[in-house]
């Protein structure tokens, strides 16, 4: 099992420096090379925990049937031009909210503040929020984009992130996943505000070209909250 995982990870990490060897588009977080390197590692290592936890009896997401013929998570090449140091941006905060899940329920939260960067010289901005259930202590981030209904799943995409006490955050698309009712429907997940949709596309983090397809079918489109 260990070398099957050692060979599985020297695959994934060879392909992530060939795609990375393609792109010479860099965001506002620079890396030399021994950082570079460093990053891959670190991200071809938890993308390759998420395949083994989906793997799991356990803590999967998937039905029986879907592990069966589960081999991996789709992702975007690893894109240093979606990585961003952004400051934590609030005039009103921790404003109550309630964020309308795909269950039905609206789930309890607190807009805590926005991000402003910019994508391809285009100025965006998405709210942060932090729900008020479960672990307080991360912030939220959903954010659907020109990318969903294409390449990434119609519903949308999430990051989380620790509180910080700084205000400065690292605000990086490569590890933007999909939520859970993207597998599965008996899951519940919050529905992305229309304020958080991006107006350019992010092609970055996850990715999935057969439920993608799935999703329009029964939804039709990128899915958006009443916000």
């Amino acid at each position: 099992m260990a070398r099957l995982f050692r060979m599985t990870f020297s695959l994934f990490l060879l392909s992530s420096f060939l795609f990375i060897s393609c792109s010479s588009n860099f965001g506002d977080v620079k890396f030399d090379s021994a950082q570079k390197n460093s990053y891959i590692v670190q991200l071809t290592t938890s993308r390759l925990r998420k395949d083994a936890l989906f793997k799991s009896v356990i803590s999967s997401p998937l039905t029986p049937e879907q592990r069966a013929s589960f081999q991996h998570l789709e992702y975007y090449p690893a894109n240093f031009g979606l990585i961003f140091r952004v400051s934590l941006v609030s005039d009103d905060h921790d404003t109550p909210t309630g964020i309308p899940a795909t269950g039905g329920e609206i789930r309890p939260a607190v807009k805590f503040g926005e991000f402003h960067f910019e994508v391809d010289g285009k100025k965006v901005a998405l709210h942060v929020y932090k729900m008020t259930s479960g672990d307080t202590s991360e912030l939220f981030l959903p954010f659907t984009d020109e990318t969903c209904g294409k390449t990434s799943y119609s519903g949308g995409r999430y990051i989380d992130l620790k509180e910080g006490t700084s205000g400065i955050y690292m605000l990086d698309f490569n590890y933007a996943y999909n939520p859970y009712c993207a597998y599965n429907h008996n899951y519940s997940c919050p529905i992305v505000p229309r304020e958080n949709h991006l107006d350019v596309p992010v092609t970055a983090g996850g990715r999935d070209e057969v439920l993608k397809r799935e999703y329009i079918i029964r939804h039709g489109g990128c899915s958006h909250g009443g916000e």
